[in-house]
């Protein structure tokens, strides 16, 4: 049995009989993706993934019966983590917006990058909220253009330029030293 048909199987069980041992094998197969997706837009704040994780089953239980099947189940979760956390962005820090640029990117030349080792991760976490959802969301999830406007409600031209410079930040973070770190 591949996994969406699993998946449906599974998704059937629920709905028909409230069986809690189908819910419980949907949330241990998709909950690792939609943690990580959660974890990565929330910069690593983990109390705040689990909250983004929890908020996207409540309203995933209440749209299973409307889903269609036309995506993955996994993408579909996703799709629902990303907009919630774009709502709680937007309800917490009303002074980002999502589909808006900087104005001004990372300023400074491109410098070689430092011989020890790369700390990625906070590196994602220096990034704008914009950036970072663009760039996790194609380079790590695989989503399209497309998908990503869809998702975080911005035009595909939006995605492709945050994605662009969502990637010269990253590598202008990467090349900047730590602050305390000796030179």
């Amino acid at each position: 049995m591949t996994d969406a048909a699993g998946d449906e199987a599974l998704v059937s069980r629920f709905l028909r009989r409230s069986d809690e041992r189908a819910f419980d094998a949907l949330y241990r197969r998709h909950t690792p993706r939609v943690f990580g997706l959660a974890l990565r837009l929330v910069g690593g704040d983990e109390p705040e993934a689990r909250d983004l994780v929890q908020d996207t089953w409540v309203r995933a239980i209440g749209g299973l019966k409307s889903f269609r099947w036309e995506s993955r189940l996994s993408s579909w979760l996703c799709g629902i983590c990303a907009n919630s956390w774009r709502e709680r962005v937007r309800r917490f820090h009303p002074e980002i917006t999502i589909g808006e640029l900087p104005q001004s990117t990372p300023p400074g030349p491109e410098r070689a990058l430092p011989e020890e080792p790369i700390d990625v991760k906070r590196a994602l976490v220096r990034l704008a909220p914009g950036f970072r959802a663009v760039l996790v969301l194609y380079s790590v999830y695989g989503y399209s253009h497309a998908e990503i406007a869809d998702l975080l409600r911005i035009s595909e031209g939006t995605s492709k330029s945050q994605l662009h410079r969502a990637r010269r930040a990253l590598r202008a973070a990467l090349a900047e030293p730590e602050e305390g770190a000796q030179p």
